[in-house]
Protein backbone atom coordinates (compact mmCIF):
# COMPACT_ATOMS: atom_id res chain seq x y z
CA UNK A 1 0.00 0.00 0.00
CA UNK A 2 1.39 3.59 -0.70
CA UNK A 3 2.59 5.16 2.01
CA UNK A 4 1.68 9.34 2.19
CA UNK A 5 4.65 11.31 1.05
CA UNK A 6 5.12 12.77 4.30
CA UNK A 7 6.18 9.24 5.86
CA UNK A 8 8.84 8.96 2.98
CA UNK A 9 10.26 11.75 3.84
CA UNK A 10 10.26 11.16 7.16
CA UNK A 11 11.96 7.40 6.60
CA UNK A 12 14.89 9.10 3.95
CA UNK A 13 15.41 11.14 6.96
CA UNK A 14 15.81 8.47 9.87
CA UNK A 15 17.35 6.13 7.29
CA UNK A 16 20.27 8.58 6.45
CA UNK A 17 20.97 9.00 10.58
CA UNK A 18 19.52 6.03 12.09
CA UNK A 19 20.60 4.23 15.07
CA UNK A 20 18.86 1.71 17.14
CA UNK A 21 17.92 1.71 20.85
CA UNK A 22 19.58 -1.22 22.78
CA UNK A 23 17.25 -2.62 25.56
CA UNK A 24 17.93 -5.24 28.41
CA UNK A 25 15.21 -7.30 29.17
CA UNK A 26 13.65 -7.34 32.96
CA UNK A 27 12.24 -10.11 34.25
CA UNK A 28 9.25 -9.52 37.25
CA UNK A 29 10.73 -10.24 40.24
CA UNK A 30 9.29 -12.87 43.40
CA UNK A 31 8.26 -11.63 46.41
CA UNK A 32 10.95 -11.14 48.59
CA UNK A 33 9.18 -13.31 51.47
CA UNK A 34 6.64 -16.03 51.23
CA UNK A 35 3.88 -15.23 53.43
CA UNK A 36 2.11 -18.53 54.42
CA UNK A 37 -1.36 -18.33 52.84
CA UNK A 38 -4.49 -19.56 55.26
CA UNK A 39 -7.43 -20.79 53.89
CA UNK A 40 -10.75 -20.07 55.20
CA UNK A 41 -13.99 -21.91 54.51
CA UNK A 42 -15.82 -20.99 51.29
CA UNK A 43 -19.05 -19.39 52.21
CA UNK A 44 -22.08 -21.34 51.62
CA UNK A 45 -24.30 -18.38 50.40
CA UNK A 46 -23.39 -15.04 48.29
CA UNK A 47 -21.71 -13.05 50.16
CA UNK A 48 -23.04 -10.15 49.22
CA UNK A 49 -23.97 -8.24 46.09
CA UNK A 50 -20.86 -7.86 43.57
CA UNK A 51 -18.04 -5.12 44.02
CA UNK A 52 -18.01 -2.52 41.07
CA UNK A 53 -15.79 -0.10 40.88
CA UNK A 54 -15.42 3.53 38.99
CA UNK A 55 -13.26 7.02 38.47
CA UNK A 56 -14.87 10.10 38.22
CA UNK A 57 -15.03 12.64 35.18
CA UNK A 58 -12.39 15.14 36.24
CA UNK A 59 -11.09 18.34 35.87
CA UNK A 60 -7.89 18.30 35.55
CA UNK A 61 -5.88 21.38 36.88
CA UNK A 62 -2.20 21.16 37.33
CA UNK A 63 -0.05 22.93 38.21
CA UNK A 64 2.81 24.28 36.29
CA UNK A 65 5.55 21.52 35.72
CA UNK A 66 8.51 21.99 38.00
CA UNK A 67 11.33 23.76 35.16
CA UNK A 68 13.80 20.53 35.73
CA UNK A 69 11.10 18.01 34.54
CA UNK A 70 9.93 18.71 31.29
CA UNK A 71 7.07 16.18 30.07
CA UNK A 72 8.04 14.84 26.22
CA UNK A 73 5.14 15.39 23.80
CA UNK A 74 2.43 13.11 22.36
CA UNK A 75 4.72 10.62 19.93
CA UNK A 76 4.03 11.19 16.53
CA UNK A 77 2.45 8.46 15.40
CA UNK A 78 4.17 6.37 12.55
CA UNK A 79 1.89 4.82 10.35
CA UNK A 80 1.53 0.63 11.11
CA UNK A 81 3.20 -1.67 9.18
CA UNK A 82 0.39 -4.12 9.40
CA UNK A 83 -3.39 -4.68 7.50
CA UNK A 84 -6.43 -3.45 8.81
CA UNK A 85 -7.87 -5.46 11.02
CA UNK A 86 -10.72 -5.84 8.03
CA UNK A 87 -8.09 -6.45 5.46
CA UNK A 88 -8.38 -10.20 4.50
CA UNK A 89 -5.29 -12.13 5.50
CA UNK A 90 -2.76 -13.21 2.23
CA UNK A 91 -1.57 -16.99 2.42
CA UNK A 92 2.09 -15.74 1.90
CA UNK A 93 4.40 -14.25 4.92
CA UNK A 94 4.04 -10.70 5.03
CA UNK A 95 7.09 -8.76 4.32
CA UNK A 96 8.82 -7.41 6.91
CA UNK A 97 7.97 -4.01 8.01
CA UNK A 98 10.63 -1.56 7.10
CA UNK A 99 13.34 -0.15 9.99
CA UNK A 100 12.04 2.41 11.46
CA UNK A 101 14.25 3.84 14.39
CA UNK A 102 12.59 5.52 17.09
CA UNK A 103 13.58 8.73 18.55
CA UNK A 104 15.42 8.99 22.38
CA UNK A 105 13.20 8.32 25.16
CA UNK A 106 12.43 11.67 26.90
CA UNK A 107 12.82 11.47 30.63
CA UNK A 108 10.18 10.45 33.11
CA UNK A 109 8.08 14.16 34.16
CA UNK A 110 6.61 14.19 37.70
CA UNK A 111 4.75 17.62 39.05
CA UNK A 112 1.71 18.12 41.80
CA UNK A 113 -1.51 19.49 40.72
CA UNK A 114 -4.82 19.19 41.97
CA UNK A 115 -8.32 17.36 40.02
CA UNK A 116 -11.79 18.18 40.85
CA UNK A 117 -14.37 15.75 40.77
CA UNK A 118 -17.70 15.64 41.26
CA UNK A 119 -18.52 13.79 44.96
CA UNK A 120 -21.45 12.93 46.86
CA UNK A 121 -20.83 14.66 50.32
CA UNK A 122 -20.32 10.95 52.05
CA UNK A 123 -18.25 12.39 54.99
CA UNK A 124 -20.68 14.02 56.75
CA UNK A 125 -22.66 10.37 56.90
CA UNK A 126 -19.57 8.76 58.53
CA UNK A 127 -21.18 6.79 62.08
CA UNK A 128 -18.31 5.69 64.73
CA UNK A 129 -18.04 2.62 65.50
CA UNK A 130 -17.41 0.41 69.07
CA UNK A 131 -14.64 -1.73 69.90
CA UNK A 132 -17.43 -4.74 69.36
CA UNK A 133 -17.75 -4.03 65.58
CA UNK A 134 -15.79 -6.38 63.64
CA UNK A 135 -14.10 -2.79 61.39
CA UNK A 136 -13.06 -0.71 64.55
CA UNK A 137 -11.58 1.27 64.39
CA UNK A 138 -13.21 2.40 60.97
CA UNK A 139 -16.49 3.96 60.60
CA UNK A 140 -19.81 3.14 59.50
CA UNK A 141 -22.24 4.93 56.61
CA UNK A 142 -25.51 6.48 57.30
CA UNK A 143 -26.60 6.42 53.80
CA UNK A 144 -29.43 8.36 54.62
CA UNK A 145 -27.32 11.05 55.77
CA UNK A 146 -25.07 11.24 52.36
CA UNK A 147 -25.19 14.46 50.39
CA UNK A 148 -25.75 15.33 47.25
CA UNK A 149 -22.43 15.64 44.83
CA UNK A 150 -20.94 18.98 44.26
CA UNK A 151 -17.28 19.84 42.84
CA UNK A 152 -14.29 18.74 45.23
CA UNK A 153 -10.51 19.43 44.62
CA UNK A 154 -8.37 16.93 44.75
CA UNK A 155 -3.98 16.98 45.72
CA UNK A 156 -2.66 14.78 42.13
CA UNK A 157 0.84 13.48 41.33
CA UNK A 158 1.23 13.56 37.53
CA UNK A 159 3.24 10.95 36.40
CA UNK A 160 4.26 11.03 32.47
CA UNK A 161 6.84 9.46 29.98
CA UNK A 162 6.47 9.20 26.36
CA UNK A 163 4.09 6.22 26.47
CA UNK A 164 1.88 7.15 29.43
CA UNK A 165 0.39 9.53 31.55
CA UNK A 166 -0.99 8.41 35.05
CA UNK A 167 -3.14 10.56 37.64
CA UNK A 168 -2.27 9.78 41.17
CA UNK A 169 -4.79 10.96 44.19
CA UNK A 170 -3.54 10.58 47.64
CA UNK A 171 -6.23 12.57 49.69
CA UNK A 172 -8.74 9.27 48.02
CA UNK A 173 -6.29 6.17 48.95
CA UNK A 174 -3.11 6.61 46.60
CA UNK A 175 -5.28 5.31 44.35
CA UNK A 176 -3.92 5.48 40.54
CA UNK A 177 -7.11 7.62 39.07
CA UNK A 178 -5.96 8.19 35.70
CA UNK A 179 -4.01 5.94 33.16
CA UNK A 180 -3.45 7.58 29.82
CA UNK A 181 -2.16 5.16 26.82
CA UNK A 182 -0.47 8.21 24.89
CA UNK A 183 0.30 5.88 21.75
CA UNK A 184 -3.51 6.17 21.39
CA UNK A 185 -4.44 8.63 23.43
CA UNK A 186 -7.31 6.40 25.04
CA UNK A 187 -7.81 6.88 28.92
CA UNK A 188 -7.84 3.15 29.96
CA UNK A 189 -10.18 3.58 33.20
CA UNK A 190 -13.61 3.76 33.84
CA UNK A 191 -14.41 7.83 34.30
CA UNK A 192 -17.42 7.44 36.52
CA UNK A 193 -18.77 11.43 36.76
CA UNK A 194 -19.34 11.16 40.62
CA UNK A 195 -17.81 9.78 43.71
CA UNK A 196 -20.67 8.07 44.83
CA UNK A 197 -20.65 5.35 47.92
CA UNK A 198 -22.37 2.22 46.97
CA UNK A 199 -23.40 -0.38 50.26
CA UNK A 200 -20.54 -2.96 48.72
CA UNK A 201 -17.15 -3.54 50.47
CA UNK A 202 -15.91 -4.72 53.65
CA UNK A 203 -17.23 -2.21 55.98
CA UNK A 204 -20.84 -2.14 54.11
CA UNK A 205 -19.81 1.13 51.88
CA UNK A 206 -17.49 2.29 49.64
CA UNK A 207 -16.89 4.94 47.37
CA UNK A 208 -16.79 4.19 43.71
CA UNK A 209 -14.27 6.24 42.73
CA UNK A 210 -12.14 3.85 39.93
CA UNK A 211 -8.71 3.45 38.80
CA UNK A 212 -6.58 1.46 40.53
CA UNK A 213 -7.38 1.32 44.40
CA UNK A 214 -5.13 -0.76 46.91
CA UNK A 215 -7.31 -3.48 48.78
CA UNK A 216 -6.06 -3.69 52.41
CA UNK A 217 -6.24 -5.62 54.94
CA UNK A 218 -8.96 -7.29 54.13
CA UNK A 219 -10.78 -9.01 51.17
CA UNK A 220 -12.94 -6.86 48.82
CA UNK A 221 -12.49 -3.07 49.10
CA UNK A 222 -9.99 -3.24 52.22
CA UNK A 223 -10.73 -0.96 54.94
CA UNK A 224 -8.48 2.27 54.11
CA UNK A 225 -9.06 3.02 49.91
CA UNK A 226 -11.12 6.65 51.22
CA UNK A 227 -8.60 7.72 53.10
CA UNK A 228 -5.39 9.92 52.79
CA UNK A 229 -2.37 8.12 51.95
CA UNK A 230 1.30 9.85 53.00
CA UNK A 231 3.19 10.57 49.71
CA UNK A 232 5.79 12.01 48.32
CA UNK A 233 7.61 12.29 44.86
CA UNK A 234 10.28 9.88 43.41
CA UNK A 235 12.40 10.93 40.28
CA UNK A 236 10.32 8.88 38.91
CA UNK A 237 7.14 8.35 40.46
CA UNK A 238 5.45 8.32 43.86
CA UNK A 239 5.49 6.45 47.08
CA UNK A 240 2.09 6.15 48.91
CA UNK A 241 1.94 4.95 52.59
CA UNK A 242 -1.27 3.89 54.31
CA UNK A 243 -1.91 2.35 57.87
CA UNK A 244 -4.42 -0.04 59.05
CA UNK A 245 -5.20 0.77 62.69
CA UNK A 246 -7.21 -2.02 63.10
CA UNK A 247 -4.47 -4.59 62.86
CA UNK A 248 -1.34 -2.31 63.17
CA UNK A 249 -0.11 -3.17 59.18
CA UNK A 250 1.58 -0.56 57.40
CA UNK A 251 0.92 -0.93 53.03
CA UNK A 252 3.50 0.96 50.91
CA UNK A 253 3.49 1.12 47.20
CA UNK A 254 5.78 2.82 44.55
CA UNK A 255 4.13 3.83 41.56
CA UNK A 256 6.84 4.51 38.74
CA UNK A 257 7.29 5.07 35.27
CA UNK A 258 10.44 3.87 33.38
CA UNK A 259 11.94 6.03 31.08
CA UNK A 260 11.72 4.47 27.31
CA UNK A 261 8.86 2.19 28.36
CA UNK A 262 4.67 1.75 28.56
CA UNK A 263 4.87 -0.25 31.45
CA UNK A 264 3.57 1.05 35.05
CA UNK A 265 5.86 -0.38 37.53
CA UNK A 266 3.68 -1.31 40.66
CA UNK A 267 5.89 -2.01 44.15
CA UNK A 268 3.87 -3.03 47.24
CA UNK A 269 5.14 -3.13 50.56
CA UNK A 270 3.04 -4.67 53.60
CA UNK A 271 5.02 -4.92 56.45
CA UNK A 272 3.81 -5.60 60.41
CA UNK A 273 5.89 -3.45 62.93
CA UNK A 274 3.36 -5.07 65.90
CA UNK A 275 4.39 -7.71 68.17
CA UNK A 276 1.99 -10.40 67.20
CA UNK A 277 1.41 -12.19 63.65
CA UNK A 278 -1.70 -10.84 61.45
CA UNK A 279 -3.94 -11.95 58.85
CA UNK A 280 -3.74 -9.83 55.96
CA UNK A 281 -4.83 -9.52 52.24
CA UNK A 282 -3.56 -6.88 49.68
CA UNK A 283 -4.79 -6.36 46.50
CA UNK A 284 -4.54 -4.29 43.43
CA UNK A 285 -8.06 -3.52 41.51
CA UNK A 286 -8.14 -1.93 38.40
CA UNK A 287 -11.45 -0.58 37.10
CA UNK A 288 -11.29 -0.26 33.46
CA UNK A 289 -13.71 0.27 30.10
CA UNK A 290 -11.36 0.24 27.29
CA UNK A 291 -13.85 1.72 25.11
CA UNK A 292 -14.37 5.25 23.78
CA UNK A 293 -17.78 5.52 25.17
CA UNK A 294 -17.13 4.58 29.17
CA UNK A 295 -18.75 1.20 29.16
CA UNK A 296 -17.22 -2.12 27.82
CA UNK A 297 -18.14 -2.99 24.53
CA UNK A 298 -19.31 -6.41 23.23
CA UNK A 299 -16.41 -6.94 21.53
CA UNK A 300 -14.28 -7.00 24.89
CA UNK A 301 -12.52 -10.35 25.04
CA UNK A 302 -10.92 -11.11 28.63
CA UNK A 303 -6.94 -12.98 28.53
CA UNK A 304 -7.03 -15.68 31.21
CA UNK A 305 -3.98 -18.45 30.74
CA UNK A 306 -6.49 -21.16 32.48
CA UNK A 307 -8.26 -24.23 32.36
CA UNK A 308 -10.97 -23.12 35.37
CA UNK A 309 -11.98 -20.52 37.11
CA UNK A 310 -13.50 -20.07 40.47
CA UNK A 311 -16.58 -18.70 41.68
CA UNK A 312 -17.07 -15.46 43.88
CA UNK A 313 -20.40 -14.39 43.21
CA UNK A 314 -22.64 -14.47 40.87
CA UNK A 315 -26.58 -13.69 40.19
CA UNK A 316 -26.61 -16.15 37.26
CA UNK A 317 -28.47 -19.11 38.64
CA UNK A 318 -27.18 -21.49 35.70
CA UNK A 319 -23.83 -21.46 37.26
CA UNK A 320 -22.19 -22.68 40.06
CA UNK A 321 -22.35 -20.76 43.52
CA UNK A 322 -19.36 -18.96 45.74
CA UNK A 323 -16.65 -21.43 45.63
CA UNK A 324 -17.73 -23.49 42.71
CA UNK A 325 -15.71 -24.29 39.51
CA UNK A 326 -16.51 -23.61 35.76
CA UNK A 327 -14.65 -24.83 32.55
CA UNK A 328 -12.37 -21.58 30.93
CA UNK A 329 -13.23 -20.60 28.47
CA UNK A 330 -16.29 -22.45 27.72
CA UNK A 331 -18.85 -23.46 30.41
CA UNK A 332 -22.28 -24.38 29.69
CA UNK A 333 -21.98 -23.82 25.91
CA UNK A 334 -20.82 -20.27 26.83
CA UNK A 335 -17.32 -18.71 26.09
CA UNK A 336 -16.88 -16.52 28.78
CA UNK A 337 -13.77 -14.75 27.36
CA UNK A 338 -16.32 -12.73 25.57
CA UNK A 339 -17.79 -9.85 28.04
CA UNK A 340 -21.56 -10.05 26.43
CA UNK A 341 -21.82 -13.78 27.91
CA UNK A 342 -22.01 -12.03 31.42
CA UNK A 343 -25.41 -11.73 31.58
CA UNK A 344 -25.79 -11.35 35.22
CA UNK A 345 -23.37 -9.73 37.72
CA UNK A 346 -20.09 -12.43 37.99
CA UNK A 347 -16.58 -12.82 39.31
CA UNK A 348 -14.33 -14.98 39.50
CA UNK A 349 -11.03 -16.43 40.60
CA UNK A 350 -8.44 -17.53 38.33
CA UNK A 351 -5.50 -18.73 40.26
CA UNK A 352 -3.28 -20.98 37.45
CA UNK A 353 -3.01 -17.44 35.80
CA UNK A 354 -0.27 -16.93 38.30
CA UNK A 355 1.59 -19.53 36.87
CA UNK A 356 1.76 -18.35 33.16
CA UNK A 357 2.26 -14.90 35.46
CA UNK A 358 -0.19 -12.53 33.15
CA UNK A 359 -3.81 -11.83 32.76
CA UNK A 360 -5.74 -9.28 30.53
CA UNK A 361 -8.34 -8.07 28.69
CA UNK A 362 -8.70 -6.74 24.79
CA UNK A 363 -11.17 -4.80 23.24
CA UNK A 364 -11.42 -5.65 19.69
CA UNK A 365 -13.87 -3.16 18.61
CA UNK A 366 -11.09 -0.15 19.64
CA UNK A 367 -7.99 -2.42 19.07
CA UNK A 368 -6.79 -1.60 22.77
CA UNK A 369 -6.16 -3.94 25.55
CA UNK A 370 -3.98 -4.09 29.37
CA UNK A 371 -1.70 -6.92 30.28
CA UNK A 372 -0.66 -7.59 34.09
CA UNK A 373 2.20 -9.29 34.92
CA UNK A 374 3.37 -10.62 38.24
CA UNK A 375 5.27 -12.97 40.01
CA UNK A 376 4.08 -16.76 40.66
CA UNK A 377 4.49 -16.50 44.18
CA UNK A 378 1.14 -13.45 43.84
CA UNK A 379 -1.31 -16.15 43.08
CA UNK A 380 -4.58 -13.97 42.81
CA UNK A 381 -6.11 -13.22 39.68
CA UNK A 382 -9.98 -11.91 39.12
CA UNK A 383 -12.37 -10.44 36.57
CA UNK A 384 -15.87 -9.30 37.47
CA UNK A 385 -18.55 -7.97 35.26
CA UNK A 386 -21.64 -5.66 36.70
CA UNK A 387 -24.21 -7.59 34.33
CA UNK A 388 -27.66 -6.50 34.20
CA UNK A 389 -27.01 -4.61 37.99
CA UNK A 390 -28.69 -1.39 37.59
CA UNK A 391 -26.08 1.53 37.17
CA UNK A 392 -27.93 3.97 40.31
CA UNK A 393 -26.13 1.79 42.45
CA UNK A 394 -22.15 3.17 41.26
CA UNK A 395 -23.29 6.40 38.98
CA UNK A 396 -25.01 8.87 38.05
CA UNK A 397 -24.89 8.45 34.54
CA UNK A 398 -25.69 4.73 33.42
CA UNK A 399 -22.11 4.11 32.61
CA UNK A 400 -20.52 0.70 33.63
CA UNK A 401 -17.48 -1.05 33.65
CA UNK A 402 -15.43 -4.06 34.60
CA UNK A 403 -12.28 -4.97 36.91
CA UNK A 404 -9.31 -6.98 37.16
CA UNK A 405 -7.78 -7.45 40.39
CA UNK A 406 -4.65 -8.95 41.08
CA UNK A 407 -3.39 -10.01 45.09
CA UNK A 408 -1.08 -11.86 46.95
CA UNK A 409 -3.04 -14.43 48.02
CA UNK A 410 -5.17 -16.98 45.45
CA UNK A 411 -8.75 -15.95 46.55
CA UNK A 412 -10.52 -13.65 49.19
CA UNK A 413 -10.93 -16.74 51.10
CA UNK A 414 -8.00 -17.31 51.32
CA UNK A 415 -5.65 -14.87 53.99
CA UNK A 416 -1.99 -14.43 53.93
CA UNK A 417 -0.13 -14.71 57.95
CA UNK A 418 2.46 -11.74 58.19
CA UNK A 419 4.76 -12.57 62.00
CA UNK A 420 6.12 -10.19 63.56
CA UNK A 421 8.01 -7.57 62.53
CA UNK A 422 8.37 -8.90 58.92
CA UNK A 423 7.74 -7.50 55.35
CA UNK A 424 6.62 -8.92 52.04
CA UNK A 425 7.29 -7.54 48.63
CA UNK A 426 7.18 -7.64 45.16
CA UNK A 427 7.11 -5.74 41.83
CA UNK A 428 4.19 -6.68 39.23
CA UNK A 429 3.54 -4.17 35.72
CA UNK A 430 0.63 -2.97 33.94
CA UNK A 431 0.91 -2.09 30.59
CA UNK A 432 -1.04 -0.75 27.09
CA UNK A 433 -1.41 -2.50 23.76
CA UNK A 434 -3.10 -1.19 20.85
CA UNK A 435 -3.40 -2.31 16.84
CA UNK A 436 -2.69 -5.94 17.50
CA UNK A 437 -6.28 -7.83 17.33
CA UNK A 438 -6.12 -9.13 20.56
CA UNK A 439 -3.24 -11.30 22.46
CA UNK A 440 -2.76 -14.75 23.74
CA UNK A 441 0.21 -15.11 25.49
CA UNK A 442 2.24 -12.04 27.18
CA UNK A 443 5.01 -11.34 29.87
CA UNK A 444 7.10 -8.27 31.05
CA UNK A 445 8.55 -7.72 28.00
CA UNK A 446 5.58 -7.63 25.73
CA UNK A 447 2.34 -9.14 24.18
CA UNK A 448 1.89 -11.20 21.20
CA UNK A 449 -0.88 -13.54 19.24
CA UNK A 450 -1.24 -16.75 17.03
CA UNK A 451 -4.47 -17.08 15.44
CA UNK A 452 -4.07 -20.26 13.17
CA UNK A 453 -5.75 -19.91 9.56
CA UNK A 454 -6.29 -23.25 9.03
CA UNK A 455 -3.64 -22.85 6.42
CA UNK A 456 -0.82 -20.40 7.66
CA UNK A 457 -1.20 -18.50 11.06
CA UNK A 458 -1.29 -14.45 11.18
CA UNK A 459 0.56 -13.43 14.39
CA UNK A 460 1.15 -9.97 16.05
CA UNK A 461 3.72 -8.71 18.56
CA UNK A 462 4.12 -5.46 20.73
CA UNK A 463 6.69 -4.61 22.82
CA UNK A 464 6.77 -2.63 25.94
CA UNK A 465 10.28 -0.74 24.69
CA UNK A 466 11.03 0.26 21.14
CA UNK A 467 13.30 -2.48 19.43
CA UNK A 468 14.70 -4.37 16.33
CA UNK A 469 12.96 -7.40 16.69
CA UNK A 470 13.90 -11.29 14.77
CA UNK A 471 10.11 -13.40 14.93
CA UNK A 472 10.09 -16.25 14.19
CA UNK A 473 7.25 -18.68 13.12
CA UNK A 474 7.62 -22.44 13.29
CA UNK A 475 5.48 -24.91 13.07
CA UNK A 476 6.30 -28.16 14.68
CA UNK A 477 10.69 -28.19 14.56
CA UNK A 478 10.09 -26.76 11.23
CA UNK A 479 11.04 -22.84 10.58
CA UNK A 480 7.85 -21.81 8.96
CA UNK A 481 8.60 -17.99 8.66
CA UNK A 482 11.20 -15.40 9.69
CA UNK A 483 10.63 -11.35 9.86
CA UNK A 484 12.73 -8.38 11.25
CA UNK A 485 10.70 -6.10 12.49
CA UNK A 486 10.71 -2.44 14.90
CA UNK A 487 8.08 -2.91 17.12
CA UNK A 488 7.58 -1.08 20.46
CA UNK A 489 4.50 0.66 22.65
CA UNK A 490 1.90 1.51 19.92
CA UNK A 491 3.62 0.03 17.02
CA UNK A 492 3.05 -3.66 16.77
CA UNK A 493 3.84 -6.07 13.84
CA UNK A 494 1.46 -7.98 12.16
CA UNK A 495 1.97 -10.73 9.32
CA UNK A 496 0.27 -13.66 7.93
CA UNK A 497 2.82 -16.44 7.48
CA UNK A 498 3.42 -20.81 7.11
CA UNK A 499 1.44 -22.87 5.63
CA UNK A 500 -0.94 -26.00 7.19
CA UNK A 501 -2.44 -25.73 10.13
CA UNK A 502 0.08 -25.78 13.20
CA UNK A 503 0.86 -26.22 16.04
CA UNK A 504 2.12 -23.46 15.77
CA UNK A 505 5.42 -22.09 18.05
CA UNK A 506 6.02 -18.44 17.98
CA UNK A 507 9.33 -16.74 19.01
CA UNK A 508 10.25 -12.78 19.74
CA UNK A 509 14.57 -12.11 19.76
CA UNK A 510 15.64 -8.83 21.16
CA UNK A 511 19.06 -6.74 21.03
CA UNK A 512 19.54 -8.68 23.78
CA UNK A 513 18.03 -12.29 23.17
CA UNK A 514 15.37 -14.35 23.17
CA UNK A 515 12.38 -12.02 24.48
CA UNK A 516 9.33 -14.12 24.13
CA UNK A 517 8.34 -18.16 23.45
CA UNK A 518 4.46 -19.46 22.81
CA UNK A 519 3.00 -22.28 20.99
CA UNK A 520 -0.33 -21.39 19.68
CA UNK A 521 -3.57 -22.04 21.87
Amino acid sequence: MRKPDRFLVLLAFLLAGCYRVMVTPIRPPEASETVSPLATARPSSPSEPPSPSSPPAVSLSPTPTPPFFTPSETPTLLPSPFPSLTAPPTSSPTPAPPLLTAPPAGPVAIWEGTVTLNAYDWERALVPTASDDPVYPHPRLDFGAVGGPAPRSYRAVFIQNDYVQLVVLPDLGGRILRWTDRTTGRQLFYANPVVKPTRWGYRGWWLATGGIEWAFPTEEHGLIEYRPWEYRLMGDGVYLRGVDERSGLVAEVTVRLERGTSRVVISPRVSNPTAESRLFQFWANGMLALSDFNVPSTDLVFVLPVSEVIVHSTGDGSLPGPGGRMAWPVHGGRDFRRYREWRSYLGVFAPQAAEAGFAGAYDLQTDQGVVRVAPPSIRGVKIFCLGDLPPDLWTDDGSRYFELWGGLTATFWDYATLGPGRSVSWTEYWYAVSRMGGYTWANAEGAVRITSLGDGAEVAVETVQPMAATVILRRGNEEAARWVAEVGPGRPFRAVGGTGSGPWTLEVVGPQGLILRTESP
